[in-house]
């Protein structure tokens, strides 16, 4: 059945990756007035590749880690979000040209290809640069009984950093300034530190060693770890001054930080367990969750694929069961927001609405990151990385 699928997910990619080049390629041949044979045929075939070559790079990167997988892979990644802006343009190019044969009058399709294709470039050449550059994102969080020494204080979340083959070392010690330059209290990274394609994760020891928190910092894995195995990902991090919350709940001067590990690892999370048999957890003292997915955290799942459903595909944002422990703050990020427009708009629907910002439903408030990095194009249109500056009140 899971085979099945899969063979179904591939060819409905394939699919729609090939009908996305052959629009592409149709659109550049007949208003860029290409007649020449071996161009046609060099534009055709370099398409085909560049549109089929994510997945391959990918996996050969997977298999093996190196100069030339990874640019391979960089450039695969590059293009499949240039692609979507260039569908746009695409799609504009031919509107403008009906709507002219349908008056009469056609214009000079040629500059406004030209026009449009060079939008499309800057757009993506904009989105690569915006990506290295993530902004501080303030947000005040009201939490009743919370203890004097936490007035006023700090907790800086980091998301989905996507440490790896594209945001490498230099990426992580920016990162690292800039969250200390506010100097927070609390670090809490709400999982995806790790891209899951490899790379030299020892030499991220250093910039995660730079983070700085006068009450410490906490980790919970994300989907992106699992694709490392865990092993890898958890023994770099045990390397560092972060500690990771495994399904564990830590009290700190009186704010509790609930940690939960992403389920699809280990699907029976036996969470009420967790809140039931722990020595710390107290429903009546202010208290911080910290789950990678804007989801529901229950473990109420018959088998993997429930899970995989609940949580990617039809994801349970009731939160019920943070409400029910009397969860106040849940700390989430995985959407990216959408990373780049359009996908944001995906995403919204996806969940619920429930793919950034703050929202609030009674004592419980939940605050989505749009994350840190990048995963697949190194890209952010419209959904600006961020790295969220929490102040407790």
């Amino acid at each position: 059945m899971q085979i099945t699928r899969l063979v179904f997910a591939i060819l409905i990619f394939l699919s729609i990756t090939y009908g996305v080049h052959y629009l592409l390629y149709t659109s550049f041949i007949r208003f860029f007035l290409i007649s020449d044979p071996v161009i046609k045929k060099v534009l055709f075939w370099g398409m085909l590749f560049l549109t089929l070559s994510f997945l391959p790079s990918a996996i050969l990167l997977r298999m093996n880690n190196n100069i030339l997988t990874s640019i391979y892979y960089i450039i695969a990644s590059t293009w499949i979000g240039l692609a979507v802006y260039l569908i746009f343009a695409a799609v504009v190019i031919w509107i403008i040209f009906l709507a002219g044969k349908m008056i009469g009058t056609i214009p000079d399709m040629r500059m406004i290809s030209l026009v449009c294709v060079t939008i499309a470039c800057l757009t993506t050449a904009y989105g690569i640069w915006r990506a290295q550059y993530p902004e501080i994102k303030n947000v005040d969080v009201k939490i009743e009984r919370l203890p004097s020494v936490w007035q006023g204080k700090t907790v800086v979340q980091l998301s989905d950093v996507h440490l790896g083959s594209i945001n490498r070392t230099g990426f992580m010690k920016r990162i690292a300034e800039k969250v200390n330059s506010v100097n927070p209290d609390l670090i809490l990274i709400t999982g995806d530190l790790f891209d899951g394609m490899g790379g030299d994760l020892p030499s991220f020891i250093e910039p995660l060693n730079a983070l700085k928190a006068s009450k410490g910092i906490f980790f919970v894995t994300g989907n992106h770890e699992g694709y490392l195995k865990l092993t890898e990902p958890v023994s770099i991090i045990r390397k560092t001054n972060i500690r990771i919350l495994d399904n564990e709940i830590v009290d700190i001067d009186g704010l509790q930080i609930v940690g939960i590990s992403f389920p699809e690892h280990n699907f029976k999370n036996h969470v009420r367990t967790m809140f039931a048999t722990s020595a710390v957890f107290d429903p009546a003292r202010p208290n911080i969750l910290m789950y990678h997915t804007p989801t529901n955290i229950s473990d109420q799942y018959n088998n993997r694929a429930e899970q995989q459903t609940q949580t990617y595909w039809h994801p349970d944002t009731s939160m019920s069961l943070a409400k029910e422990m009397g969860i106040d703050l849940q700390l989430s990020g995985h959407t990216h927001n959408g990373q780049f427009f359009p996908f944001n708009l995906v995403t919204h629907y996806i969940y619920n609405g429930f793919d950034y910002g703050l929202h609030k439903d009674g004592s419980f408030q939940i605050y989505i990151s749009r994350g840190v990095g990048t995963w697949g194009p190194p890209m952010r249109v419209g959904c600006p990385p961020e790295i969220v500056v929490i102040t407790l009140r």
